[in-house]
Formats: structure tokens, sequence, C-alpha cells
């Protein structure tokens, strides 16, 4: 579960707690709330959130298959995700040392990986088709 003291994530995905009617759509509980994608302000669902309309849910993440799902990996398909974004980054880099500088870092911690990826991404909105491409690849779908 989300802990509550870290509020609302805006690049996590959002479900909704309490049955509520956004977007001419009536939404029912548990259902993935894409309120990004229907362009609904980030101001409303803030106020959503904060009255417990909407709530971020691990379990429905993985059962909706939404979010980056790297919950889902083990160490070993974190190891192959980050090998397999490295060789996107070498093949985008010039020279050696700006591959060291761009690359995702990397971790034998599982926990400390899925953070790193995370940074990773977020630093380098580029590469994030590639990513779910890839993610997809090493979840074998």
């Amino acid at each position: 579960m989300h802990p509550r003291h870290l509020g609302l994530q805006i690049d996590w995905p959002l479900f909704i707690k309490m049955p509520l009617t956004a977007d001419n759509k009536n939404w029912k509980k548990g259902e993935y709330f894409n309120w990004l994608e229907r362009g609904i302000e980030e101001v409303t669902v803030a106020t959503l959130y904060a009255s417990g309309y909407v709530y971020h849910n691990k379990d429905l993440e993985v059962q909706n298959k939404v979010g980056d799902r790297l919950s889902e990996m083990d160490i070993k398909q974190l190891d192959t995700l980050v090998n397999l974004l490295n060789v996107e980054v070498k093949d985008r880099t010039s020279s050696t040392s700006e591959f060291e500088s761009k690359k995702c870092k990397k971790s034998k911690i599982a926990d400390k990986q899925r953070g790193l990826i995370r940074r990773f991404l977020n630093g380098n909105r580029w590469i994030t088709e590639d990513f779910y491409t890839i993610r997809d690849k090493v979840l074998g779908e």
C-alpha cells in the first residue's frame, strides 16, 4: 500500500477508491483512472486525491499492468532491463565518457536498482518509449 505521508505522486498510476463521475464517465471502484490521457487538469486530480476519491495501489498496478511495473521484476530481470537500456544509451552517445555519464547505474539490491532505473527514466525522457518496449520484452509480453 502507498504510504499516506508521500501524498499524491503525479507520475504514479491512480485508481478509483470511491465511485465518481469525471470527464463524462462514471468511474467504478478499483478502476484505473487514466486522467493524463483524458486531459483532466492536475489540480482536479489533486483535489480528488485529497478528498479520497482516487489513490495509489501497487496491487492494482500489477493487476491492470500499468505504471513502470518494476515491482514485478526480480533482480535478474532488472539487470537485463538495465543492460538493454544501456545498449540504447550506447547507440545514442558519441564517446565513452558521454556514455558513462548518461548510462543507467547498476545495483545488486533490487529496491535500490528500481530507484536507479526510475531516476534514470526521470532524467532521460527521450528513452521512455524504448523503456516500455524493453520492459514488456523482459516481462515476457
